[in-house]
């Protein structure tokens, strides 16, 4: 019967594979337009906080986009048979992939194949993305970041509290004027500033729930 389940789970995403999904997130001028496609093995769960719906391992899909910046939040997934009987689905930790779409070119969001279910494990613990420029098939420049997880509360779990979280969401760039080297003068420069613990605190606590809240309290009366 468990043989018969999995059996049932693979046919399943392999009917889901075979589905060729085009969204046309930009409708406008075509002469505006970029593409991006998806890898077999990396998900794309939203493009510029749009979330992008359902999608399955190895399903091809195409995005329509305006050319531009954009961002994306992506997760390495794959399915690897352990046995007769088991199977085990990796899911990685989600990354932020920022990068700028030239009109009229496709891409795709690329890592290291991942052929050993070992290997699998640890590369979902710290996963390298890149974007390739199809029709050269040379990387373009994004910035990749990384999520960690949820620093708040991190020994207390609750069914709506979020398993990772990004730096990039606590603490926005601040500009900062240093002297230009040679000239005598100042440029602005845009860098994002380390957050403090107060400001770390201030920001988990402001998007911590009730029930976080009411723990907090509790741990914060228990450990005077």
């Amino acid at each position: 019967m468990k043989k018969m389940l999995v059996l049932v789970l693979l046919a399943l995403i392999v009917s889901g594979c075979a589905a060729n999904r085009h969204h046309k997130l930009y409708e406008g001028d075509p002469a505006l337009r970029a593409q991006i496609q998806s890898f077999d093995t990396i998900l794309i769960k939203y493009i510029d906080d749009e979330d992008m719906g359902m999608s399955f391992i190895g399903q091809k899909q195409t995005y329509d986009i305006k050319a531009g910046q954009h961002t994306l939040l992506v997760e390495y997934s794959d399915l690897f048979q352990v046995d007769a009987d088991q199977h085990e689905k990796i899911v990685s930790r989600p990354a932020k992939v920022t990068f700028i779409a030239e009109p009229g070119k496709q891409y795709q969001l690329q890592h290291a194949p991942q052929k050993r279910l070992d290997n699998a494990r640890a590369f979902a613990e710290k996963p390298e993305f890149w974007v390739v420029e199809l029709a050269s098939g040379d990387r373009v420049a994004a910035e990749v970041e990384l999520s960690r997880p949820r620093s708040f509360l991190q020994g207390l779990k609750f069914e709506n509290t979020p398993s990772y979280e990004f730096a990039s969401d606590e603490v926005k760039p601040v500009a900062v004027t240093p002297i230009a080297a040679n000239t005598g003068g100042t440029t602005p420069v845009s860098i994002a500033a380390e957050p403090t613990t107060l400001q770390m605190l201030q920001y988990s606590w402001k998007n911590a729930s009730s029930e976080e809240k009411a723990a907090f309290i509790k741990w914060i009366e228990t450990s005077k």
